[in-house]
Formats: C-alpha cells, sequence, structure tokens
C-alpha cells in the first residue's frame, strides 16, 4: 500500500512504467487493452484518483477492479464507469481486451453542452462506480463506437476533438439507452441543486488530493460555494432526497475515510489531519458515530477477507 492515493492527470500517467506510452491528449484519450505492456499491467496494484471520467469496454480477460469501497470482478462483455472523484485500483489482471475511454471535465466543460455530464449520464454519479453487462447486440455498436474514435483520435484531421466530442456524447447516450432497465436515478428539471451539490462535495475532495484546499469540509462551505444560505439549501435537498445538506456532508466524508482507511496505510491521525478534522479523538469520536465502529476497528475488517 501506499501513503497517500496518488493523483494523475491523465490516463497514460495511471499506468506505472510508462515510457512506451504516450498520451495522444491530456484532455481525451482511448487506448487499447491489450496495447498496455505487461510489465506496466502486473504494477497496478496501487489505488489512485485520475482527472478524468473513465469508461472501460471489456472484451475479454479477467481482473479486480476497486472502485472507491467496492470490488467489482471483471471477467469480459462487461462496461465500467468511474469519475473523477473515485478511488481506483487494478488487481490480478489477466489477459485482458477491448477499450479504455478517457475524457477530463474540461473535455466536457468547454462546451455549453456539458452540464448534461451530470443531468443526462446518472451512471457518473454513483459512489462506486458502476459495472453493467450489455447485450451482445448492444456490446457490438459500443464496441463499433469506440473503435471509430480510437481511430479518429490517432488521425491528423484538424477538426478530430470537436468530432470526438460529438462521438463522445452519442456514444454516453448510447450506454443511457444500453442501461435504461437498471435502477439508475433519472434527471429532471428539478436535479440542478442536487447536481450543483453533487459537483461541489466531489470538487473539493479532487482540490484535497492535490493538495490544493485548506479547509474542512462543512454545510457551510458548500452552501457558499454554491452561493446559497445553507438553511436554504438543506431545505431543498430534504424535498429532493429525503436528507438534510448536512446528512450528505457528513455520508460523502465518511466515504472519504473509509476509502483511504481500506486503501491506504496512513494512519488514522493522518487520515484525520489530511480531512482537516480538529484532532484525532474529534475523528475517532464523528467516525464511530456514523459508522458504528472506530476507523482502526474498520481498518481491521477491511482487510479481512470476504467470508
Amino acid at each position: 500500500m501506499q501513503k497517500q492515493v496518488a493523483y494523475y492527470e491523465n490516463l497514460v500517467d495511471s499506468f506505472p512504467d510508462n515510457s512506451t506510452l504516450e498520451p495522444n491528449s491530456p484532455y481525451f484519450d482511448i487506448l487499447r487493452f491489450e496495447e498496455i505492456p505487461l510489465r506496466m499491467q502486473d504494477n497496478t496494484g496501487n489505488p489512485f484518483r485520475l482527472n478524468a471520467f473513465v469508461v472501460g469496454l471489456v472484451t475479454k480477460g479477467n481482473f479486480k477492479l476497486s472502485i472507491s469501497n467496492e470490488v467489482y470482478e471483471i471477467t469480459g462483455n462487461q462496461l465500467y464507469f468511474t469519475s473523477p472523484w473515485h478511488i481506483r485500483q487494478y488487481m490480478n489482471i489477466d489477459n485482458w481486451n477491448g477499450y479504455l475511454l478517457f475524457f477530463t471535465p474540461d473535455f466536457i466543460f468547454q462546451y455549453p453542452q456539458g452540464e448534461y455530464i451530470f443531468r443526462e449520464f446518472r451512471y457518473f454519479h454513483t459512489e462506486n462506480g458502476m459495472l453493467f453487462s450489455p447485450s451482445p447486440e448492444q456490446l457490438a455498436k459500443l464496441h463499433g463506437q469506440l473503435e471509430a474514435m480510437y481511430e479518429l483520435l490517432r488521425t491528423n484531421h484538424p477538426e478530430r476533438f470537436k468530432m470526438l466530442y460529438h462521438y463522445l456524447n452519442i456514444f454516453l447516450y448510447e450506454c443511457k439507452d444500453a442501461m435504461s432497465e437498471m435502477t439508475v436515478p433519472r434527471s429532471g428539471p428539478k436535479d440542478t441543486t442536487i447536481n450543483n451539490f453533487l459537483q461541489a462535495l466531489n470538487t473539493y475532495f479532487i482540490e484535497l488530493n492535490k493538495g490544493k484546499m485548506d479547509k474542512p469540509l462543512t454545510l457551510k462551505y458548500v452552501a457558499n460555494e454554491l452561493h446559497l444560505h445553507p438553511t436554504y439549501l438543506s431545505n431543498l435537498l430534504k424535498q429532493q432526497t429525503g436528507k438534510t445538506a448536512a446528512q450528505l456532508v457528513r455520508e460523502r466524508l465518511i466515504l472519504e475515510a473509509q476509502s483511504l482507511l481500506k486503501n491506504t496505510d496512513m494512519t488514522v491521525a493522518e487520515v484525520a489531519y489530511y480531512l482537516h478534522f480538529k484532532d484525532n479523538s474529534n475523528f475517532a469520536k464523528f467516525f464511530r458515530h456514523q459508522v458504528g465502529i472506530s476507523p482502526s476497528d474498520y481498518r481491521e475488517k477491511a482487510k479481512m477477507p470476504n467470508e
């Protein structure tokens, strides 16, 4: 394990010993899994964050993928989604094939339509990513679209990134359609507040991971970021989610603490300091109240193999 969760700005950098690979763009990239050298695959066992939304389409192979607090068994003919705030970890990779699609928030938000990444594609909202098994017909269609983007990216077409933006939107809508029967929360016109709230929470942890955040996560902080009164924000979220803003902030803070305890070898005191708690005892009390056990006991339990 490692002291803190590594943070990478592009897809290639997230793989160790990557001297044989060059990122095609810092904002948008596609790799074939089989292009990643075996020596790099063997070293992918450390958790990391990546400044990107990622879609992986796996056509064959076996590996484990940890997304925050969930471990998925990937066995081929599957599609997975992760977001910039997720802690990810690849493990036990065996002969994977398919496509790995990467795009940063900046790539999406360069156009006004970019806001739909939060309003339309709710599979990027989840706390622990999402895994989906498309039908053979859906898989073939999505595979063909990724292949077209892969080829276009490697041309010298002067407008290729503008074209890729539109190709990407079509691909994401096809993913949404393929997953239409799953219980993914649907968006509507009243979702703006919750979307902005979630984005503010996620931005906080991304900046924290970069070492650029020196404030604790509180309801007051998030309300200020959204230019709303804390009580007004809390009432709005209570109507939409059944939970107050303070409850949602506490839940997100606990998720981060659990991820750090599970995925790094930071001490409990270091996690408390990293998350800007006043002291270790204050953090331990908060954690026990929310989770029901101490941070140390949670870490020990997380290390135990599943029964």
